[in-house]
């Protein structure tokens, strides 16, 4: 499964992620990519076979009931709560990249092909 990291997340955690050996790029560091509207980068993301990754629930979930609504489908949404992944504290990128790892290798298989999946991420149990 590849990831789209949405745009509040640092490129260091989609570095993490290639390095160890998974499909990952944010927003952040990539240009083309920067400041686009929600739809626009949902579609990008669909147009890629990108699952997007983000913490912008309220105008993803609106997306996601619209694209259903119409019959169409996207890559796939993985929410973060922002209060279990606080940007703000000093080993987020790591932790963010650990539970994002752990949903990969654990639900990558089953999910894969599976259009318009909406799923909510958990930190690994340590």
């Amino acid at each position: 499964m590849k990831l789209l990291l949405d745009e509040m997340y640092a490129p260091s955690v989609a570095g993490l992620l290639r390095d160890w050996g998974h499909d990952a790029i944010a927003v952040k560091g990539r240009a083309d990519l920067m400041g686009l509207p929600d739809p626009e980068l949902l579609q990008v993301a669909t147009a890629q076979g990108r699952a997007v990754v983000t913490e912008d629930v309220k105008d993803f979930a609106v997306l996601n009931r619209r694209i259903s609504a119409t019959g169409q489908h996207h890559s796939g949404l993985v929410l973060v709560d922002a209060r279990r992944f606080a940007r703000s504290a000093q080993n987020y990128v790591q932790v963010l990249a650990d539970a994002l790892a752990s949903f990969l290798s654990e639900h990558s298989a089953m999910l894969d092909g599976v259009e318009s999946f909406v799923w909510w991420l958990e930190r690994p149990d340590r």
